[in-house]
């Protein structure tokens, strides 16, 4: 632009006449100085187009960084996200605890008393069973923790177990837990719903079922080398509008008024059990010796029929159709002790309980032992155990259904054997050899009619 402008002022004064250059001298001194100012505005404005040119290069350059760092803003927002939300689902998982088992069973039972009195059926049994449950436990919070368990066996309370047959039939499951634990403090948990039993338990001991799980409240505490725990269990929630099927009249009582009327007789209220048991851990040397005394008070169960599937399981009733005939506050101890021989674990243990209210055939009692631990790769246990059940020592419906076939009045041995080849998978045999109406006559069987169980299993827990 310079060059062209200094171009166009020489064309113009070549242009002019002689005297025209001669008589303007002043006018070209002015419009030299016009053209001076003129090209130094022109170098101004070259400065400030370079000036701007370079400018203009940065912001595109600026620009392009941006929409670049944009992109990579976007797409590390987008990978962020995803993080997240395997972090949150990470953080779910890390509180899930999933759990199961599943049992093959060769059972083989001989019983005389199958016969009947006609001796229409035949006293040995052979079957084929299997156990089923699935689980989780899921911490809530960091001190509440819910558990859910599903399990073969139908609504059974003392038993999972589904026996093959019946035409390949679907087999039936409920719910074997449903609780909540909240631990309040360091050495106690309230816990609540369909729990595992909350009490101590020695050994082996047949006391109890196994596969029982009570349904309620219950407190545990455990602090130092002292143990114990309390509880509230509903065994039997009645409708009191409802007609009974619980009272001992004869013809029964049909109506609410009626039972009302009958003054001294206990009609459809609730049955229930409060306990409670304190114990402590001994230790001696590298052993320990576990002691502990519990009690446990069956409410509103005399006179009624509190029982799974209409049986007394073996107490004593006031009538063939009527309610039991003794309350049941039951007082219990038991010793437990465990030790090392070499490298195999060795518990021994004793259980005593007796019912405070009838005066006869009201004990129970219990020893046994067991060495080694059937669990890891190629481990194996053995024992043995021997128990007395009085026929109203124990509320029959929580004793075990394989002892003297889920009976009281019954007594016997049981032996055990167990080997595991690889971890998490075990064989195990249990041979039940027992007497059934030890001190109160059956009226076809008499006294002291044997009872014998084996069991085969195949265990896998995953």
């Amino acid at each position: 632009m310079k060059n062209m402008l200094i171009a166009t002022a020489v064309a113009a004064a070549l242009s002019l006449p002689a005297g025209a250059m001669a008589a303007s001298a002043d006018e070209l001194a002015q419009i030299r100085e016009q053209l001076q100012g003129l090209m130094q505005r022109v170098d101004r404005l070259e400065q400030e187009n370079t000036t701007l040119k370079t400018e203009n290069e940065n912001l595109k350059s600026q620009t392009d960084y941006l929409k670049a760092e944009t992109k990579g803003l976007r797409k590390d927002s987008a990978n962020m996200a995803v993080d997240v939300g395997k972090a949150k689902g990470t953080d779910w998982a890390s509180r899930i605890t999933a759990k199961g088992d599943l049992r093959y069973r060769h059972e083989e039972i001989s019983d005389p008393t199958r016969k009947g009195a006609t001796g229409t059926f035949s006293e040995d049994q052979t079957r084929q069973r299997i156990r089923a449950r699935l689980g989780f436990d899921a911490k809530v919070t960091d001190t509440v923790t819910v558990g859910l368990l599903i399990a073969t066996g139908g609504d059974d309370p003392r038993s999972s177990n589904q026996t093959l047959g019946g035409t390949n039939s679907r087999k039936a499951i409920g719910f074997d837990l449903a609780y909540f634990d909240w631990k309040f403090a360091s050495w106690g948990d309230l816990i609540g719903g369909k729990m595992k039993y909350p009490y101590y338990r020695p050994g082996q001991s047949l006391f109890n079922d196994n596969d029982v799980n009570p349904e309620g409240l219950a407190l545990t505490f455990n602090e130092g080398m002292f143990f114990g725990s309390g509880w509230g269990f509903w065994v039997d929630e009645r409708n009191n509008a409802a007609r009974s099927s619980t009272n001992t009249a004869t013809p029964p009582v049909t109506t609410l008024t009626n039972c009302i009327a009958d003054a001294g007789r206990v009609c459809s209220k609730d049955v229930y059990v409060f306990g409670g048991q304190v114990g402590a851990r001994f230790p001696i040397g590298e052993s320990t010796l576990v002691a502990a005394v519990t009690y446990s008070d069956l409410q509103n169960g005399q006179g009624q029929r509190p029982f799974y599937n209409a049986s007394s399981n073996g107490n004593t009733l006031t009538g063939p159709f009527s309610g039991l005939a003794y309350d049941f506050n039951v007082i219990e101890g038991l010793l437990e002790f465990n030790t090392q021989i070499g490298a195999l674990p060795l518990q021994v243990w004793g259980n005593y309980a007796q019912n405070q209210d009838p005066d006869d055939n009201n004990a129970a009692w219990t020893v046994g032992a067991l060495l080694g631990k059937a669990s890891n790769y190629r481990t194996w246990e053995a024992g043995f155990a021997y128990q007395v059940l009085g026929k109203d020592a124990i509320f029959g419906q929580i004793v075990d259904s394989d002892f003297g076939d889920g009976v009281t009045d019954t007594q016997g041995w049981v032996f055990r054997a167990g080997y595991a080849p690889v971890k998490n998978l075990s064989l195990n045999a249990t041979y039940f050899l027992n007497e059934r109406y030890v001190d109160v006559p059956n009226p076809i069987f008499g006294t002291k009619t044997d009872y014998d169980r084996l069991q085969l299993d195949f265990n896998m827990k995953f």
